[in-house]
């Protein structure tokens, strides 16, 4: 794995998902049919408010319940590269088909619970459609990762994709790092080593 610094608390991860992980997620993903993709009534939703939400917010559709092993090696992974945290969400399997993006948005939550989202993480699947970069409008940048890599940005910073302009799929993973005042999120300096640059945030 090499770690890049894209902007301070912004970093991209080559080579984080093997060739073998990848084959098996995209084969798996070939196997779904609509049905089995992300629905609105899976959520208790009425067609009103999915629309509302979709449009306000999440395009594209997710993989929803029980998910092959191989995403139990992936989470694994996702677990090295910190030395602290208090929690981190197992990775969803979602897609941007062609006209779906991210509306932009940051992942902070504040502490009502008393936690944190100290970083959002994407994988990427996937590299052959057009469009689909992730992009941070406060920074001006705009990057599309090779397949096999993870984004890792500060749960802050106000981020987006654009548009899927090319037929097909963007197959992609998230999840969220959590973290408390009594146990803040600590990169591993292993892995990150001199890379590691934080953008001030005053993070518990």
């Amino acid at each position: 794995m090499k770690v890049n610094l894209l902007s301070p608390d912004i970093y991209e991860i080559e080579d984080f998902v093997s060739i073998q992980e990848q084959e098996e997620v995209l084969r798996y993903c070939q196997t779904l049919d609509e049905a089995e993709w992300w629905k609105s009534e899976d959520f208790g939703w009425t067609e009103q408010e999915a629309k509302q939400y979709q449009q306000g917010f999440f395009y594209g559709k997710q993989k929803l319940g029980p998910k092959p092993k191989v995403f139990d090696s992936m989470n694994a992974n996702l677990e090295t590269l910190f030395l602290d945290l208090h929690y981190m969400d197992k990775l969803s399997l979602q897609r941007h088909p062609s006209g779906n993006f991210m509306e932009p948005h940051i992942d902070y939550w504040n502490k009502a619970a008393d936690t944190y989202v100290r970083y959002g993480i994407v994988v990427y699947f996937n590299d052959e459609y057009i469009g689909g970069e992730i992009k941070y409008p406060d920074l001006g940048l705009v990057h599309k990762p090779k397949a096999r890599s993870l984004i890792l940005h500060g749960g802050n910073i106000l981020h987006g994709t654009t548009k899927v302009t090319s037929d097909g799929y963007r197959y992609f993973s998230t999840s969220f790092v959590r973290g408390t005042v009594e146990k803040p999120v600590i990169l591993n300096k292993e892995l990150f080593g001199d890379v590691e640059q934080s953008d001030g945030s005053n993070y518990p």
